[in-house]
């Protein structure tokens, strides 16, 4: 593999989430949660979750450790600053001093921004941006339910400012959860097509991290096994709900959070987030129908970059195998080919 790493190039890493992995990992969340040392938490998750089951399995294992739990459940796709709002009202009136989110992107980044304003004063505007949070967030823990948000172990968050029909983006190191559980037998239930766009979405994720200004050894490492994770196991995860694909997507998803924590990302993810805050595409089906055309757009500023995101896929050390090899697994997956299949005018 083609290797475009600077020697002595400066490169600085930190991985701060504890990750626990493994088929029925959710059943020990109990004793996990006694680590945070806090009496009650606040459960942030959405309704699909909840009618899954999965919001049943996490309380009763709290329940069997004695840590009680209070749940929000109206986070919705794209989370707003009014139900992050919501839910931190919630937390102040049932005197809870931790936090714990259950499900993808949206309830993971609507957590993060209440265990931020639980112990960082004033309103969420007051912390967009990079580096504006100043106090450790609330206790977190996070059990991802999807396979391609990756904000269970980033230093990110993104809400939606309905009033300007825009995201906001949070980052800080603090905003990295404490506890991230990834528990594949939490992502048998997901459909075929959100498997597809949140597979598609973490390779977003690491595509964007090995082509990023801002990457290095550390990202590439983590970045170009994802690549490979997923370009090797999403087929089979999208045709059938079985363990060993959809537990090697989620952890894709994880190393790819890691590597664009601090890797970033670009162009796709410009371009993605306008399309949920005004055109309601769901996130990670904005950046997969993107995805392919960015990097066509991209290919002559990066070339030996994208060749090593071929060869991870598995494909021959070129710039356009990368985009052929992406474009391909798209379409395999079922992921649109324009945005006026999703309704974009």
């Amino acid at each position: 593999m083609t290797t475009v790493t600077k020697t002595g190039a400066l490169a600085n890493f930190q991985a701060a989430t504890e990750v626990i992995f493994g088929a029925g990992a959710v059943a020990g969340m109990g004793e996990l949660a006694q680590r945070l040392d806090v009496p009650r938490l606040l459960l942030v998750t959405d309704e699909g979750v909840s009618r899954a089951g999965i919001v049943d399995r996490v309380m009763a294992a709290l329940g069997q450790a004695g840590t009680e739990a209070v749940v929000f459940d109206a986070v919705e796709p794209n989370p707003s600053i009014e139900t992050v709002e919501e839910a931190l009202a919630l937390y102040r009136d049932a005197a809870c001093a931790g936090v714990v989110a259950v499900g993808g992107g949206s309830p993971i980044d609507a957590a993060k921004a209440v265990a931020t304003l639980a112990t960082n004063p004033g309103e969420l505007a007051a912390y967009i941006g990079v580096g504006k949070i100043v106090q450790p967030l609330a206790p977190l823990m996070v059990v991802p339910t999807t396979v391609g948000t990756g904000s269970e172990v980033t230093t990110w968050a993104v809400i939606t400012d309905l009033a300007q029909r825009k995201k906001v983006v949070l980052g800080s190191p603090l905003l990295a959860p404490r506890i991230a559980v990834l528990d594949p037998e939490l992502v048998l239930s997901l459909p075929a097509t959100l498997v597809a766009s949140t597979g598609i979405d973490a390779l977003t994720h690491a595509v964007e991290s090995v082509i990023s200004l801002f990457a290095g050894p550390f990202t590439d490492g983590l970045a170009l096994e994802a690549i490979h994770l997923i370009a090797a196991y999403l087929p089979a995860a999208v045709e059938a709900p079985e363990l060993e694909p959809r537990a090697n997507l989620l952890y894709a998803s994880a190393m790819a959070g890691m590597a664009f924590s601090y890797a970033r990302t670009a162009l796709v993810h410009g371009m993605a987030h306008p399309l949920s805050a005004y055109c309601d595409v769901p996130h990670g089906l904005a950046n997969a129908i993107l995805l392919p055309d960015v990097l066509a757009f991209n290919l002559p500023a990066c070339e030996p970059q994208l060749a090593r995101v071929a060869v991870a896929m598995g494909a021959e050390a070129s710039a356009q195998a990368a985009v052929d090899a992406v474009r391909k697994l798209n379409r395999r997956v079922g992921i649109p080919c324009r945005l006026s299949d999703v309704g974009v005018t």
